[in-house]
């Protein structure tokens, strides 16, 4: 029965190839159309990815706004104590590593990183009004009653504050001298910073000036 079903496959391709043999117009068609069905769906699927990816960069970005504000108790000074705020934060955060995973395109991959860096520093900053470790115990608003926060939420708080072990730093890509240069920043209209660089380094300032002048 298998062999029956090859061999009529076989006589199909046969049939085709002899027509396509004497009709050369033909076969043309036949692959500029496929090359052109081929592009179309290839277009179509990535402008789909890019479509998801961007939505999910703005409920990304939203995660972490939500998280920070889960711990910022005005804004300015130090974070909130309450125990069920550091459970919403951490929670959001887990999300927001969990989405992460799902972006496929470079493009917003990247965004979503600048985002997050954002917010790490901003999360950062405000773990750092945090004197001692006293301030991981409070007072239950609604009942009255001592609570510590807990310590896996505090953990993951904290994990989203450190830089990414293996993340390229993008400052890492720029020269110095490329950048003195390439915006001829030891013109006098930046002297305050030139003067910086020429006291920091100042084998690098006579380079420039050598080469500018």
């Amino acid at each position: 029965m298998k062999i029956d079903k090859i061999e009529i496959i076989w006589e199909g391709i046969c049939k085709a190839l002899n027509y396509f043999q004497d009709n050369w117009l033909a076969l043309a068609a036949f692959v500029l159309s496929f090359i052109t069905l081929a592009v179309t769906w290839r277009k179509n699927f990535k402008d789909r990815q890019y479509n998801n990816d961007k939505e999910l960069v703005e409920q990304l970005k939203l995660s972490l706004e939500l998280a920070f504000k889960s711990l910022s108790s005005d804004g300015n000074g130090p974070p909130t104590n309450i125990r069920l705020r550091w459970l919403t934060a951490a929670r959001h955060i887990a999300r927001f590593r969990e989405l992460q995973l799902s972006i496929k395109t470079k493009l917003y991959k990247t965004i979503c990183e600048e985002h997050e860096e954002y917010w790490r520093d901003k999360i950062y900053n405000l773990l750092a009004h945090i004197e001692n470790s006293n301030f991981f115990r409070s007072i239950n608003p609604d009942e009255m009653e001592e609570e510590t926060i807990d310590i896996r939420s505090a953990a993951v708080v904290y994990s989203f504050s450190v830089w990414k072990e293996g993340r390229s730093d993008p400052l890492d890509n720029m020269s110095l001298e490329e950048i003195i240069v390439k915006y001829k920043l030891y013109s006098p209209l930046y002297r305050h910073f030139w003067d910086y660089v020429k006291k920091e380094k100042p084998t690098l300032a006579d380079k420039v000036k050598g080469a500018s002048s």
